[in-house]
């Protein structure tokens, strides 16, 4: 935890003015990693290859070394020699794309990303991209934009939700500087990373995303992501019939290769049962064989979805790029390469949507290659269910901002069919597997999800049933509480007793009777028990303090009355003072002022 700054201080990064400038500066830096991820995929592509996009390529000896085509079956598993080691060293488990981890992370651990995590991810990703792995570059640059924010504001002690926003605004800066697509880098970080839309933050996030995507400028190509060489519009209101029908049929390539990764993903799991950092080598060597007989989905496959585009391939060629880009990609990224999901799906989209304007050509008036982007549109929306990031980001990706109309069309008919069949999304899916969830009723309660064991104390004093109950008033005074439990002599619990019961039972019954005469109050709970059960036991009963009881009937611990109550004033009174952080720096020095000349 890093020194936290002092009122003054604190005070302006809190403020509007001190917010700017800290997304400003944080999309400047994941800008450059940005520019530094590209050049590492391309340069190691370069290395193992001899072509920074070897697709271009295909089939071709080592550009330099002029080494056998069918070396390229070792590439992919001499990258995985490099980084399955590393990444089973120092993040053990965390394969799979990188995009969930932030997601989880920033919504339900308040920000907080280790930085070693995401500096692994994004050297595993360049070795497996660069080496021919099938994988998009959107997860590792979204998880290290999010986890030098992480660092950033953790140094500055900012408060969990000024750690969340800051997150987003890295997340926004690695996507719109990756892909050139400022505006759609705000949207993901606000659907995707945040999952809720304030007007405030948003224009946070756009600070970060403009400045990330000028940085980048300076150093790649100011063009789009996807330059297709022509204009594209539709022509034909009877089109948009034709736009639906391609919307559709992206939607379920969209919701199938999502399902195809986790299906292959089970598959890997059922079969390796050996060493976990060797599972992406052994997997490589697959790869490579695949590659070597399909070497036109090499790495990213940009440059490759850009020819379906733009109509070089017939609709069985499309066709048989779409499965095996689906097949390849999970693969790459269920046997442990490295790498995100948003590519892959991209490809798939637009190979569904080039196969359908091919196929009805004849009765369009529009260029087929219109039919290809809003597939890609379309397959994204369906697979992320983030309709305003699938309109924006293939808008500006394309460049093509006449096709707004029809791209939001075929994203609301995604997004509807993806509600209807599918419950969780391709990023969500990871996180429903393992049993997380980003979103929690009861976690936004006052108490949230704390256990009883969360709750508890250590039992100051527990009464024994063979005391006399002058001796258990005794005992209780001095331990200045107003219940204890009662135990047997081999430590089990028998129930508990208040003061106002033992001083009614003392004037029924004497000071020597034995307690374990009396009648006990049989209240307790188990150390998981949830906040609502503790306070109905605690309302029912006499008891101040309710035993925590475990499995051998051993009082673990007590749970306070009192420690609850103070509990939600605090929650409460923090809440308050959040609230005031959200005024401007010049009202919050009027208030200053006005409380202190009134003292």
């Amino acid at each position: 935890m890093g020194k936290k700054p002092s009122g003054r201080a604190n005070s302006f990064l809190n403020s509007r003015a001190g917010l700017t400038a800290l997304a400003i500066t944080i999309g400047a830096i994941v800008g450059l990693v940005a520019v530094g991820f590209y050049y590492l995929i391309s340069g190691w592509s370069y290395l193992t290859t001899g072509y920074t996009d070897y697709p271009a390529h295909a089939g071709a000896a080592h550009g330099f070394l002029g080494l056998s085509p069918a070396f390229i079956i070792a590439v992919p598993v001499l990258s995985a020699l490099l980084y399955g080691p590393v990444v089973e060293y120092f993040t053990p488990g965390s394969r799979g794309h990188a995009v969930p981890e932030v997601m989880f992370a920033v919504r339900r651990k308040g920000g907080r990303i280790p930085g070693r995590t995401a500096l692994v991810k994004l050297f595993a990703t360049s070795l497996t991209l660069g080496g021919g792995g099938n994988a998009g570059r959107e997860g590792p640059i979204v998880m290290i934009g999010a986890a030098i924010s992480s660092w950033v504001g953790t140094r500055l002690g900012l408060i969990k939700q000024r750690l969340m926003f800051l997150c987003a605004c890295g997340a926004a800066a690695g996507i719109a500087a990756t892909f050139n697509a400022p505006l759609a880098g705000a949207c993901f970080a606000v659907e995707l990373v945040l999952g809720a839309l304030s007007a405030e933050d948003f224009v946070f996030i756009v600070f970060a995303s403009v400045s990330a995507s000028l940085i980048s400028q300076q150093f790649l190509p100011d063009q789009a992501s996807v330059p297709l060489s022509q204009s594209l519009d539709v022509f034909s209101h009877s089109d948009y019939l034709l736009v639906a029908l391609a919307a559709l049929a992206a939607t379920l390539a969209g919701i199938g290769f999502s399902k195809l990764l986790y299906l292959v993903w089970d598959g890997i799991d059922l079969v390796y049962h050996w060493k976990a950092w060797f599972r992406p080598v052994a997997g490589s060597l697959v790869l490579g064989v695949f590659l070597y007989f399909f070497p036109l989905l090499y790495g990213t496959g940009e440059s490759v979805q850009l020819r379906v585009l733009s109509g070089d391939f017939p609709v069985w060629m499309i066709l048989a790029l779409l499965f095996g880009r689906a097949l390849s990609a999970a693969f790459t990224i269920s046997m442990g390469g490295a790498g995100g999901v948003f590519g892959p799906t991209l490809f798939v989209g637009a190979c569904a949507g080039m196969a359908v304007g091919q196929l009805v050509q004849p009765w369009s008036a529009s260029s087929t290659a219109i039919y290809g982007v809003i597939g890609m549109g379309a397959a994204f929306a369906a697979a992320s269910r983030a309709p305003l990031t699938a309109v924006f980001i293939i808008i500006e990706m394309t460049r093509q901002y006449s096709l707004i109309l029809p791209m939001m069309l075929a994203v609301g008919i995604a997004t509807g069919i993806s509600l209807f069949m599918t419950r969780s999304t391709i990023y969500t899916q990871k996180l429903h597997r393992r049993g997380d969830r980003l979103s929690d009723p009861v976690s936004a309660t006052l108490l949230g999800t704390s256990t009883a064991a969360d709750l508890m104390h250590q039992p100051p004093q527990v009464l024994n049933t063979d005391i006399t109950l002058r001796q258990a008033e005794k005992t209780l005074e001095t331990s200045g509480e107003v219940s204890l439990a009662v135990v047997d002599a081999q430590g089990v619990f028998q129930g508990s007793i208040s003061a106002l019961l033992l001083r009614e039972e003392i004037e029924k019954r004497g000071e020597e009777v034995p307690l374990s005469e009396i009648r006990l109050v049989s209240a307790f709970c188990s150390p998981s028990e949830l906040p609502s059960q503790i306070l109905k036991e605690l309302a029912q009963s006499s008891l101040s303090n309710l035993p925590v009881v475990g499995r051998s009937q051993e009082v673990l611990g007590y749970v306070r009355g009192r420690d609850l109550i103070f509990k939600l004033y605090r929650q409460q009174t923090r809440a308050l003072n959040q609230r005031d952080l959200g005024d401007s720096l010049g009202k919050r020095i009027r208030k200053r002022w006005k409380h202190r000349h009134h003292r």
